[in-house]
């Protein structure tokens, strides 16, 4: 009966054993994965002061003169082409015209969305 008692606690000898070992390996995963991830998210705030470097305006006089001539050239160069494009256009006068002589000359009568239901038969 020793003997089986024995055999008995030397099992669960072992399965304690065993879940130890495979709670160790899961918590050195764990440490590692927060090891990683708080790497991964120094390096992310690394990159966005980088950018945050880079997208800060200049607050210099001459960046901001340089910056308003440009800005003013865009729109004059803007302004010219849409005078360009509101010029007058003969073409225009003659495609209006064409589609005025169209409407008043058309055989197509014009036509009503009046609905209509005849007697319903069950």
């Amino acid at each position: 009966m020793t003997e089986g008692v024995r055999k008995e606690i030397d099992f669960i000898s072992d399965i304690n054993d065993r879940y130890a070992l495979m709670e160790y390996e899961l918590d050195e995963k764990l440490k590692l994965l927060t090891h990683n991830e708080q790497n991964l998210l120094n390096s992310e705030a690394k990159e966005a002061n980088k950018i945050r470097e880079k997208i800060r305006p200049s607050l210099s006089l001459e960046s901001a003169r340089q910056r308003n001539f440009e800005l003013l050239k865009s729109l004059e160069v803007s302004k010219a082409r849409l005078r360009s494009r509101a010029t007058f256009s003969p073409l225009e006068t003659i495609l209006q015209k064409a589609i005025g002589n169209y409407l008043k000359e058309t055989s197509l009568v014009p036509c009503t969305t009046r609905k209509a239901y005849g007697p319903t038969y069950v």
